[in-house]
């Protein structure tokens, strides 16, 4: 099976799966709380992420940092709301917006950097040219989609009074769907920038020495 054939599987089955969930926590009783909805939003958004990753292999540096800045920002605000002068911010019914708005805003920030990092003549590892260009049309495409049922999750649980901060998180989130489409339309425009291994002089040396052994 091939690199496209997996992620065409993987893709379909994610996006049924977050369908499903989403359809089923619409319909139940017991819907998440606001901070258990805040917690899945960012951990998706790693996800997105760690999926734009494992294409370009390029971003790992960028998720770890990401991940230790999330940290430190999260262990001020705990400290910070346990005190009595903190307090009172749990009590602010704005207090969940922001947050998410936060988040949705620095993911805008971490995809934008992610695709100035990548240069002319960067190395993809795993597959070859054509896998590449089909698996980025893809992506666009489904993590369009993933986006969107996050999205309408957030704005139905949190963002549900038409507000700033609705029209705000509304905003925020088409930009950074457009940074992702745009950024992968550009590269599958401009294939020719990146060096694939899989068709390198390199590679087929290292498979026969490899074939040879077995």
């Amino acid at each position: 099976m091939s690199e496209f054939s997996r992620y065409v599987l993987v893709a379909i089955f994610t996006s049924a799966l977050v369908t499903f969930i989403y359809i089923r926590e619409d319909k139940k009783e017991e819907k998440d709380s606001k901070n258990d909805i805040i917690y899945s939003f960012l951990m998706s958004n790693f996800l997105i992420l760690q999926f734009y990753f494992k294409i370009y292999q390029n971003i790992g540096l960028a998720i770890m940092v990401s991940i230790f800045v999330y940290f430190v920002i999260w262990a001020i605000y705990k400290l910070y709301t346990d005190s009595k002068r903190g307090s009172k911010l749990l009590e602010n019914k704005n207090e969940p917006k922001w947050r998410v708005l936060f988040i949705s805003i620095s993911f805008i920030l971490l995809a934008s950097l992610s695709f100035l990092e990548l240069e002319d003549g960067a190395t993809v590892y795993s597959y070859n040219k054509s896998d590449f260009r089909k698996i980025l049309i893809i992506s666009i495409f489904f993590v369009s989609y993933i986006r969107i049922i996050l999205d309408l999750k957030v704005l139905k649980r949190i963002l549900f009074e038409k507000d700033i901060w609705r029209r705000a998180f509304i905003i925020s989130e088409i930009i950074l769907i457009l940074i992702l489409a745009l950024g992968s339309a550009y590269n599958i425009k401009n294939v020719n920038r990146f060096d694939f291994y899989v068709e390198s002089e390199d590679y087929q040396e290292t498979s026969g020495e490899e074939l040879w052994e077995i």
